[in-house]
């Protein structure tokens, strides 16, 4: 396991210098108390650790998960809903750069797209690395409860333009949304890991929040 996962997750994307480092001060920008550089160290020292488990740990797909992982959040502006799109717009700017395949641009884009719906994404054949895309990003649901909880006031200070009724009224839908799937993971290894303690997370949570 890397030291500095995040050092790491940018020492694996296949563009230039200079695109990295404007990745790094894009992630390390104001405003970002959850979705920022912790959120990416997170998501790669998981893809490091539970990858090569589900048999998803190969140079090319390692690759592709890292610009996947380092780009999903590129643009994240909560009161819009075209982060995802404009995030790919500029992974695509910075593989372009890099003179990289369309192939594998695309593939990335697509799964960066994919994040705007974790579980609404229909798989199909050869898609066990971009659910497993999706199912990093959803494991802080599994977390102990006070990281849930840490995560979720990081989450809050994101979401400052909403009154607090609004917050949680809308925190308590997404959620009970959840609650109904019947598995929040796709992947083996990472069901096993955190679909439990998710699930209690999420009964906990919505409890707590009141009525909607």
């Amino acid at each position: 396991m890397p030291t500095d996962p995040f050092a790491d997750l940018l020492a694996h994307l296949p563009v230039p210098e200079a695109a990295r480092e404007a990745l790094a001060r894009r992630m390390a920008g104001p405003g970002r108390h959850y979705h920022g550089v912790g959120h990416l160290a997170l998501l790669w020292a998981r893809y490091r650790e539970y990858g090569p488990a589900a048999g998803l740990g190969d140079a090319p797909t390692t690759r592709r998960m890292a610009c996947a992982i380092a780009w999903h959040d590129a643009v994240y502006e909560p009161q819009r809903r075209d982060n995802e799109a404009r995030s790919a717009a500029l992974w695509r700017e910075a593989a372009g750069e890099a003179g990289l395949a369309a192939e594998e641009v695309e593939w990335v884009a697509g799964t960066i797209l994919a994040t705007a719906d974790h579980l609404g994404y229909r798989t199909g054949p050869g898609d066990g690395a971009r659910v497993l895309m999706l199912d990093l990003d959803l494991t802080p649901l599994g977390e102990a409860p006070e990281v849930f909880d840490r995560n979720a006031a990081l989450l809050r200070a994101e979401y400052a333009h909403l009154d607090e009724a609004s917050w949680r009224a809308g925190r308590k839908a997404f959620l009970a949304k959840l609650r109904e799937v019947a598995g929040l993971y796709r992947t083996p290894v990472i069901a096993a890991a955190f679909e439990a303690q998710a699930r209690r997370n999420i009964e906990r949570a919505v409890a707590e929040d009141g009525p909607a």
